[in-house]
């Protein structure tokens, strides 16, 4: 399998927990190929913490960063939005909701926006919604509802698949699920249709408790009809979400998994010193005296004679 040098994604950056600085890869020109391939994905627009990590993330807007003609619709419909999110059972009247849109750069037809709330007991509900710039059925993704999820989760349901391939444009969704286009983010577009917010470190094994999760890669297949997606994302102090997500050769999504991996915690054995061992003393050689009887007696030898 050989790898290729990768295409930079373009997306807006958030800040992270970490203290934060900018940084900009220029992207290499990605050669020609053929066969079984692997390409990793280096980052466009970056964010770098301290430790060196950097991570790729999608543009959030809160309510007051929401383009005006986008608010000015938002508002139109609201009414639809709260029929849309009793019908698959959330109460949008109670008090304590809260949402945010996700700029995915592939939708250019549709406002994507994340809802989230927290009852009494903790539990987190959660959904998306994806409004039409032009009119037409708001689509709901639910993800949580009081802290339960759905018989099939959100981000493995074949039907969101089907519902992302209608709201990303046929030719975006070829152009980029392949080498040449910005595979990483049309992913990560995913993911938070599904309900996550991924962050996405370019080198996970950079923290050593990720040290076993791959980089942002795309695999080709020999006759480039599928490809695969496979990302990391940090999710809790002690877990990370591994994505893989497979596209035809047309762009369209025919698999998901995004199972979650405990991070790997280094074993630090400390080897005792070793306990010295005292040697006894060998024993002193037993000699043995031979009787004079059985000594030998030398026997003369006669002295050669002189040459005369």
């Amino acid at each position: 399998m050989m790898r290729l040098p990768s295409l930079g994604c373009r997306a807006a950056l958030v800040t992270l927990l970490t203290p934060l600085l900018f940084a900009q890869n220029t992207p290499s020109p990605s050669p020609t190929t053929a066969g079984d391939t692997t390409q990793n994905q280096d980052q466009a627009d970056t964010v770098v913490s301290a430790d060196k990590l950097q991570y790729f993330v999608l543009e959030h807007r809160s309510p007051e960063q929401i383009q005006p003609e986008d608010a000015a619709l938002l508002k139109k419909r609201k009414r639809d939005l709260l029929a849309e999110g009793e019908f698959y059972g959330y109460d949008m009247s109670a008090k304590g909701w809260s949402y945010e849109q996700s700029v995915c750069p592939f939708m250019p037809d549709f406002i994507l926006l994340r809802y989230s709330s927290k009852d009494a007991a903790g539990a987190d509900s959660i959904f998306t919604a994806l409004m039409p710039k032009s009119g037409g059925r708001i689509r709901i993704v639910p993800v949580l509802n009081h802290g339960a999820t759905r018989f099939k989760p959100a981000a493995v349901d074949p039907r969101n698949y089907q519902l992302f391939g209608q709201v990303i444009p046929a030719e975006l969704a070829a152009q980029n699920s392949g080498p040449d286009g910005k595979w990483l983010s049309l992913s990560m577009c995913y993911a938070e249709m599904t309900g996550e917010k991924p962050q996405v470190p370019n080198t996970p094994s950079l923290d050593i408790h990720m040290i076993k999760a791959p980089p942002p890669t795309l695999r080709i297949t020999v006759a480039a009809k599928e490809h695969e997606v496979r990302f990391a994302e940090p999710i809790s102090p002690t877990e990370y979400r591994l994505w893989n997500i497979n596209y035809s050769g047309a762009g369209q999504i025919t698999s998901v998994s995004d199972d979650v991996h405990s991070f790997g915690e280094p074993v630090v054995r400390t080897v005792p010193e070793p306990t010295p061992k005292l040697i006894p003393n060998p024993p002193p050689p037993v000699v043995k005296e031979i009787p004079s009887s059985q000594q030998a007696t030398p026997i003369p030898q006669p002295k050669p004679e002189q040459p005369q």
